[in-house]
């Protein structure tokens, strides 16, 4: 449950509002800390501070926090929607969730939320010299995070929503959510060919209700919730499949669960209008194919993206293929498996898919340009050399189809 749990919570806090709510609570406490501390603080403090201009910065820091926090959400609206018209309409995955762009719209809004609280504290009783004087320093504090997040925030400018900015992003998501991917194929559970998981069709299933993408599997709940029921699940889907209402979630073997079971064990499996890159490496490879097929259309004519994507791609597909000790499958010495979620049962996605999704799309859109066509062979050449044994493979299967023509 651990692992699900700093899971969603990190996905929490990758989020704008939830930034802002957090520096406003910070910037709450803060104030609070002021006028419950206030009184202690020495006189010899009060009388070096320069208290009487206190109610002058506050009122400058919160009209001008006000016009930089409207003025930089413009600025990021325009990011995106740029980004998304030259580069992927998916660069608004990325662009939404930029730590630096929400860490320092949160601190513009904290600081504004600041002023205005401390503008009425001190319009009320409970703020006298003495409290002032720590509001004072407060103050200070606040006006310098302001400053130092203005200098990060130019400097982010300079890059925000860029096509080289957004490669960048998007090939150090797909190393890491490929990383997470190959540590483990199953989520923790058993490792199965997906013959095996389509052999138990005939059991009872558990279906989705709704239609969409299959967002993200819970699978530390789900391994509580299977245990507590006594089951077994063999998943077919895996995050990013886009589900139909009664197409099955799982097939599940052991006691039949009761509707209430059911439901708690339908929970594990969330289903949205819209896919993400955690336990999606399909996604992250094909957003890169995207900006790819994006540069080469002929709106952009930029075959020189198209050949830096197929570089990057090569750096991700060198390792897209789940190693012997990973979790769910046996460990280099042989004597036990690593199964985590016992009453899981899994089928990794192939790295054919991966292949299939990515260069040889790519190979497609880009059969007339002859520096396209070097660049993925070159490719396909160093996965075939340095890459692992089934890396290789599917190289080798990648090349065979290009030969025989891009994929339709």
């Amino acid at each position: 449950m651990l692992r699900t749990f700093l899971r969603v919570f990190a996905q929490l806090l990758r989020r704008l509002v939830s930034r802002v709510l957090i520096i406003a609570s910070l910037a709450l406490v803060a104030l609070a800390a002021a006028v419950f501390i206030g009184p202690v603080v020495p006189d010899v403090v009060v009388e070096k501070l320069g208290v009487d201009s206190l109610d002058t910065i506050l009122n400058i820091l919160a009209s001008s926090m006000l016009a930089v926090t409207t003025f930089s959400l413009s600025i990021l609206t325009g990011a995106i929607q740029f980004a998304s018209s030259s580069v992927t309409p998916r660069t608004r995955l990325v662009l939404r969730d930029d730590t630096l762009t929400n860490a320092v719209l949160s601190n513009f809004v904290g600081a504004f939320v600041f002023a205005l609280l401390g503008i009425i504290l001190r319009a009320t009783p409970f703020m006298g010299r003495s409290e002032s004087a720590l509001l004072f320093l407060m103050t200070v504090l606040v006006v310098l995070i302001v400053i130092g997040s203005i200098m990060r925030w130019i400097d982010h400018l300079a890059s925000l929503g860029s096509v080289d900015a957004s490669l960048e992003s998007f090939e150090t998501i797909a190393h890491r959510v490929m990383s997470d991917f190959v540590s483990r194929p199953a989520l923790g559970g058993h490792v199965m060919d997906r013959d095996e998981i389509l052999s138990h069709s005939g059991k009872p299933a558990l279906v989705a209700e709704r239609a969409g993408y299959l967002e993200q599997i819970f699978e530390d709940y789900l391994q509580v919730e299977a245990e507590e029921c006594g089951v077994d699940l063999y998943i077919p889907a895996r995050p990013g499949d886009y589900l139909l209402p009664g197409m099955p979630l799982a097939w599940i073997d052991g006691n039949t669960p009761d509707k209430a079971a059911g439901d708690r064990l339908r929970s594990g499996f969330r289903i949205t209008s819209n896919r993400l890159f955690e336990q999606d490496p399909r996604l992250a490879v094909i957003v890169l194919t995207e900006v790819a097929s994006r540069a080469l259309s002929p709106g952009i004519n930029d075959p020189q993206t198209a050949v830096d994507v197929v570089h990057r791609l090569s750096a991700v597909l060198m390792d897209c293929a789940p190693k012997p000790g990973a979790e769910g499958q046996e460990d280099p010495a042989g004597d036990k498996d690593r199964i985590v979620n016992t009453r899981l049962y899994m089928a990794p996605t192939e790295p054919d898919v991966f292949f299939r999704t990515s260069l040889e799309i790519i190979a497609r859109d880009g059969a007339d340009r002859a520096e396209v066509r070097e660049a993925i062979e070159a490719a396909l050449d160093r996965l075939q050399t340095y890459g692992g044994p089934v890396v290789k493979e599917a190289a080798r299967a990648s090349r065979d189809r290009l030969v025989q023509g891009p994929a339709d």
